[in-house]
């Protein structure tokens, strides 16, 4: 995802005079409008290079928690997070993303 923003943002830098109604960067739409859950991961092996990953999203507000139930493949719910997520962003990834994106 944060490639695909990059490019976004990169091709709208371009077209701006043909697409005047995209007033500000898609990256801003996509985090705005976009969450994006923990399961299925498909992450490095390290710790250090998710985080890296969710780094370059420019938001932790866009994760949220999930677990793949019921699919036969879904990971143990132990398993179901990431290891080396700080406290804080583990908290808004349980719960405060959820509660602030769906407003209740």
């Amino acid at each position: 995802m944060p490639a695909w923003m990059w490019r976004m943002d990169k091709e709208w830098k371009g077209l701006r005079r043909d697409i005047p109604w995209v007033k500000r960067p898609p990256s801003e739409y996509i985090r705005e409008h976009i969450r994006m859950t923990l399961q299925p991961l498909d992450a490095p092996p390290e710790a250090e290079h998710l985080l890296q990953i969710i780094g370059h999203l420019d938001s932790d507000d866009m994760l949220m928690f999930s677990t793949d139930y019921p699919h036969y493949h879904f990971d143990a719910p132990i398993d179901a997070i990431p290891k080396g997520l700080s406290d804080a962003l583990l908290g808004k990834i349980l719960y405060e993303n959820a509660k602030a994106f769906y407003r209740f």
